[in-house]
Parts: structure tokens; C-alpha cells; sequence
């Protein structure tokens, strides 16, 4: 079926295909440019997520994160509902600045996923301690609840009669960074259907179509690739934030079974895909089912191959600490830079005028002024020499 007929068109530009949809209007967009040019009624969206964040916060004052706001017990303080109204224009304006700046995603309970639990140094060093020294590391947060490992799987011979390609298992590592991808994108919100799930279909061509991988760094790159190309954010945990998730998930947190986080994060793919493809169109799910398929399968064969989970684990270890070092050096280079120019941007040339590369402003007077006066504009035009006529005999001068 062809993807005009697939999706419906473009809220805003009439693109023949739009996957994406408005989570506050439900309108179809086609790209993160339309989606933006959409803000204000995406704006209100998280503008209200927000609020709703400050108004459950009991213990931090609201006046800490946004300039303006009433302090708790102020009989003047704006409640209820209706607090974006009772707001001044002077307060408004500072909460757009907020969201603008991206400083606003700090005022939202950070959210940790759920493999999160038990990482790090606390959990190869620790004595016994690991909650409370976990706890004051975090700031307090705490992963959700992990989702179920699904307690009976069909056998692998029961879906494929005949064995599974040995670069079936590089599938695997392209489909868990697109859910870690998506999951923490959305900040674990399940209820944002379809979208999450569109998100991992966008970020993993192994769940899109039959796209092979030769190699564990070539799934996990590609995914990198697929979900910039996709026009998607960078997710909250950074690039190599997501590959080290997918490593997390391929090692597992129970020793008895190794292969207990893919499994449950496998399942969990496959119950958001099902969710997502039930608020579509019928005729636009068969996106939803092909990859739900793909996920059953992968699921199917992972529940064998302990083995095989154990070596990608180490292969996307390596591949993170890879990315990981490159992010590190790239920071360095900016913090230089930024140290060097006092801020994130370059201070303007004092005392020069911008003009082609070519010229030269050095001196008394610029030299690109004589040699315009010369070729009447900023180029010479064709066929002009500068040991011929008049007027290279003029352009010598000017440069002596």
C-alpha cells in the first residue's frame, strides 16, 4: 500500500505522508519543521505539564524555578485550574522564556528508567548500602516498577520452520535502542499513543523493515542515524546515554536470568505497539503489525540464546565506551572554546568589516574598496586580467 494511502496528510503543509501527531490537538504533522511551526498549541501542551508538575510539588517553593510566581501561604498565590490565567503578563513571559531555553524540563520529576536500578559503583562495591547511597546520589529518584517478563513464549521452531540467519542477532540491539530511545524520550508516559511507539519504529530499521547488520556497532550506529534523520530530539539520556541502556538491557539485573530484561523489555515493545496501533486508523496499522511481529520473534529467539545476549552485551559496552569518549572530547573542545570567547558564541570582530574571503582589510584603507571601484561590484567580471587595459593597470596600482 502505498504511503499516501497509509496516512493522512499534513495538518499544516499537506505532505502526502504525516506520521507524527499534535499531542494536545491530535492534528498530523509530517516533520519536526511542521511540528514547530505547530508550537504554540504543542507549547500550551507541556506548558500545562509543567504547571500540573509545580502545583504537586509540596516541598520546593514555585518562586525558586519560576520568576514571579507567589510564595506558598500567599494569600494572592494563583491555584486551581485556572492558574495560567491568573497569571500576570510579566510571569507568562518568564515561563515562555523558560520553556524557549529548554530550562523548563528541570521544573519535571527527572524520570528514571526502569533497568536504571542497582547500576553504577553502588552495585559492584557496595557493603550493604547500596539503596541509601543510591538514593543520596539520585536526589532521591526512583526507577518505575520493571514490566513483567511474559511467562510463556512460543519456541523459535514454532514461528520459523527453518534456523534463523546467524545475523539474526544483530536485529536485536537495533530494536532495544529504538524502544530505550523512545521510552525515555517520552519520559516513560505510555499514555502518549501512538507516538512513543512511532518513535522506536523511527529510531530502529530493523522494525521498520528487513534490514540486515553485519555487526553490533553498525545496528546501534544506524539506529543513532535513523532517529536524527527522523527529525526526532535527542533523547534526555544523550546518545550514549541510549547505548549504554542497551547494554544494560542485553547484561540483565538477575544473575539466575541473564536475559530477563530483554525479554521484559521485548514484551513491553509489544504491548506499546498493540496500544498504539488501536488509536489508528485500521488502514494505518500495518506499520504497528509489522514490527509487532518482529518483536515476538526476536523475543522468541532471545529466550535461547544466553549466550549470544552475553556477547552483544559486550559489544554495545565497547561501543558506548567508544561514543561515550568522543562526547567527552567534543565537551572539552566547546568548554575551551566557550572559555576563550566568554560565552557559547564568538564575540563579533571589532574594528572589521565583513566582506568576501578573498579581501584583504588590513591597513589603512581596505583594499577590496579600490578593487570594486575596479570591477564595478565584488567580483571581476569575466575576461578581466590584471596586466591588461586600463583597468588592470588601476587594479595594480591599488595594490601597491
Amino acid at each position: 500500500m502505498a504511503a499516501a494511502e497509509r496516512d493522512p496528510p499534513c495538518g499544516l503543509c499537506s505532505a502526502s505522508a504525516a506520521p507524527y501527531t499534535c499531542p494536545r490537538c491530535h492534528r498530523r504533522l509530517c516533520s519536526l519543521r511542521c511540528y514547530r511551526a505547530h508550537g504554540s498549541c504543542a507549547e500550551a501542551f507541556y506548558r500545562d505539564q509543567v504547571l500540573e508538575a509545580l502545583r504537586a510539588e509540596r516541598n520546593s517553593p514555585p518562586s525558586s524555578a519560576v520568576p514571579g510566581l507567589r510564595e506558598p501561604g500567599d494569600p494572592g498565590r494563583p491555584t486551581g485550574r485556572g492558574l495560567w490565567e491568573q497569571l500576570s503578563e510579566a510571569e507568562r513571559e518568564g515561563f515562555r522564556r523558560l520553556l524557549s531555553s529548554g530550562k523548563a524540563a528541570a521544573l519535571l520529576p527527572r524520570w528514571r528508567p526502569w533497568w536504571w536500578r542497582g547500576r553504577g559503583r553502588v552495585e559492584e562495591l557496595g557493603d550493604g548500602s547500596g539503596p541509601e547511597e543510591e538514593d543520596e546520589e539520585s536526589g532521591g529518584d526512583r526507577p518505575g516498577p520493571a514490566p513483567p517478563v511474559p511467562t510463556s513464549v512460543p519456541p523459535l521452531s514454532s514461528l520459523r520452520a527453518a534456523p534463523p540467519s546467524p545475523l539474526v542477532r544483530f536485529q536485536l540491539p537495533n530494536v532495544l535502542f529504538g524502544y530505550a530511545f523512545a521510552l525515555s524520550l517520552h519520559g516513560g508516559d505510555e499514555a502518549l499513543l501512538p507516538e512513543l511507539p512511532d518513535a522506536a519504529i523511527a529510531a530502529s530499521a530493523a522494525l521498520r523493515d528487513r534490514r540486515p547488520f553485519t555487526s553490533t556497532a553498525e545496528a546501534l550506529l544506524s539506529a543513532r542515524r535513523d532517529a536524527r534523520a527522523a527529525g526526532l530530539p535527542l533523547s534526555p539520556l544523550g546518545d550514549s546515554g541510549v547505548l549504554l541502556a542497551v547494554a544494560q538491557l542485553l547484561e540483565g539485573r538477575d544473575s539466575r536470568d541473564p536475559g530477563a530484561d530483554v525479554a521484559a523489555a521485548l514484551w513491553h515493545l509489544w504491548r506499546l505497539l498493540r496500544a498504539g496501533a488501536k488509536v489508528l486508523p485500521p488502514p494505518e496499522r500495518g506499520r504497528f503489525r509489522g514490527a509487532r511481529r518482529k518483536v515476538g520473534f526476536l523475543l522468541s529467539w532471545s529466550r535461547g540464546a544466553a549466550e549470544e545476549l552475553a556477547q552483544l552485551a559486550g559489544e554495545a559496552r565497547r561501543v558506548h565506551a567508544e561514543v561515550a569518549a568522543e562526547e567527552a572530547a567534543v565537551a572539552q573542545i566547546r568548554e575551551g572554546l566557550e572559555k576563550v570567547w566568554g560565552g557559547p558564541r564568538p564575540p563579533p570582530r571589532e574594528g572589521r568589516v565583513d566582506r568576501a574571503p578573498w579581501m584583504v582589510t588590513d591597513g589603512p584603507r581596505p583594499v577590496g574598496e579600490g578593487v570594486e571601484e575596479v570591477f564595478g561590484g565584488p567580483r571581476p567580471p569575466a575576461g578581466v586580467g590584471i596586466d591588461k587595459g586600463a583597468q588592470g593597470r588601476r587594479l595594480i596600482e591599488e595594490l601597491d
